[in-house]
């Protein structure tokens, strides 16, 4: 059955945040869906960031006292919480709390069809090829749960490698896949083959729809390391989450891209 977040003035009293319970009185929890429960709650939060009802500045209820409302653990809240800050839509302030922070506006533009990195240089005329810097298995965190829209703990694959055109470092980047569905993946060379490939012919599993994300960063040490620049140099970073042919989540993918050796342009149909 739902549950809903019971509202008494008596709780309101001992909130020490400008948030009162009361503004969260439509948050619902549906514990027989298939979407994980810290996913439901940072979904919510979301539409009420989105739709101006949290406003810039506004601070959060405590998180013991919000998961005791909704009725779920901590650990279960404050996932829905990082997800949300690792979007940019909450930020923690040590003495404050997680306050409401920007909200990012998305212009959004149908773009047909999509490449993988090795594709994507063969069809300029160059040979790609990759340094695998780690390929293993691991815990998933928060924020790739909820992309692949696993549970909390869940077994995931991750491919960090970083992609070279005609030897040159063009990108960094890293991939995360269930590890329940690809686990054979680890048995292959993924410095030699094109994921996507592995994915067609060894899985029947095939790419077709991506969603992504682009934002302007500088690199840190390490990543500038790995790609050969300097620390602080600008990158293109690509959020990228991929679906098959079934609707069915495969892919969550990080990319920095040089931004001194890589463009991107869009083509769009109105």
């Amino acid at each position: 059955m739902p549950s809903s977040l019971a509202v008494r003035r008596s709780k309101l009293a001992a909130l020490p945040s400008a948030i009162g319970l009361d503004q969260l009185s439509d948050l619902r929890i549906e514990r027989r869906s298939e979407t994980p429960l810290f996913k439901q709650i940072a979904a919510q939060l979301r539409r009420q960031i989105e739709q101006g009802n949290l406003r810039l500045g506004d601070i959060m209820p405590g998180e013991r006292e919000l998961a005791d409302a909704l009725k779920v653990s901590r650990m279960t809240l404050r996932a829905a919480i990082d997800e949300l800050v690792d979007e940019g839509l909450l930020v923690r302030q040590r003495g404050r709390g997680t306050i409401v922070a920007h909200v990012r506006i998305h212009k959004q533009a149908q773009v047909i069809g999509f490449m993988s990195f090795t594709e994507e240089m063969r069809a300029r005329g160059l040979q790609p090829s990759s340094r695998v810097l780690e390929f293993k298995s691991e815990i998933a965190d928060a924020a790739v749960s909820a992309q692949l829209n696993l549970p909390l703990g869940a077994q995931v694959i991750l491919l960090k490698r970083v992609r070279l055109a005609n030897g040159e470092p063009m990108a960094l980047e890293r991939c995360y896949l269930p590890y329940e569905r690809f686990s054979a993946l680890l048995q292959s060379d993924l410095a030699k083959r094109s994921l996507y490939d592995i994915l067609e012919k060894e899985f029947d599993t095939r790419p077709t729809l991506c969603q992504e994300t682009v934002e302007a960063i500088a690199l840190d040490a390490p990543e500038a390391r790995d790609l050969d620049t300097k620390r602080g140099a600008p990158a293109l970073l690509v959020t990228r989450v991929t679906r098959d042919a079934r609707d069915r989540l495969i892919e969550a993918e990080q990319t920095l891209y040089r931004s001194d050796r890589y463009r991107m342009v869009f083509m769009r149909e109105r």
